[in-house]
């Protein structure tokens, strides 16, 4: 790891560690106004705090709620993207088994031809065997032997 990643993650560490310690202090606060509230025994200041404190919880509850939200759709984005690749290596695979028994059956059907015909018509067979595997210019778009 270099220096700017560990100063990131420091840094990130430490905002959360801060957060979570003034979430502690302001749920601390709460309760003890509760147990106030609970004798009968809030001052107005006391009422203020206890507002600033649910204010603060219910701000912060929303944050939560709305990056939550965001996440949960980014999730589904991406689920709909993997489910997409998915199927498109599905259809893929289908295509590949497809042309290679195609290719299995040319490959059947020169050997067979070969077998039948003369000297010069194998080398047109061997030809097409070789299109057939790529072997020659004719898979990679060219066009050799002309």
């Amino acid at each position: 790891m270099n220096t700017r990643t560990l100063t990131c993650h420091a840094s990130r560490r430490g905002r959360r560690e801060l957060r979570e310690a003034e979430r502690a202090a302001r749920r601390e606060g709460l309760r003890l106004l509760l147990a106030r509230a609970d004798r009968g025994v809030l001052s107005p200041q006391d009422c203020a705090a206890l507002r600033g404190y649910v204010e603060d919880e219910i701000a912060e509850c929303d944050t939560f709620r709305r990056s939550a939200g965001g996440q949960q759709v980014a999730a589904a984005r991406l689920h709909r993207t993997l489910a997409a690749a998915d199927a498109c290596l599905v259809e893929t695979e289908a295509d590949r088994d497809r042309y290679a028994a195609r290719l299995a059956r040319v490959e059947q059907l020169a050997g067979e031809l070969s077998a039948v015909v003369g000297r010069s018509a194998q080398c047109l067979v061997e030809g097409i065997r070789r299109a057939c595997w790529g072997e020659d210019g004719f898979a990679q778009g060219g066009v050799s032997g002309r």
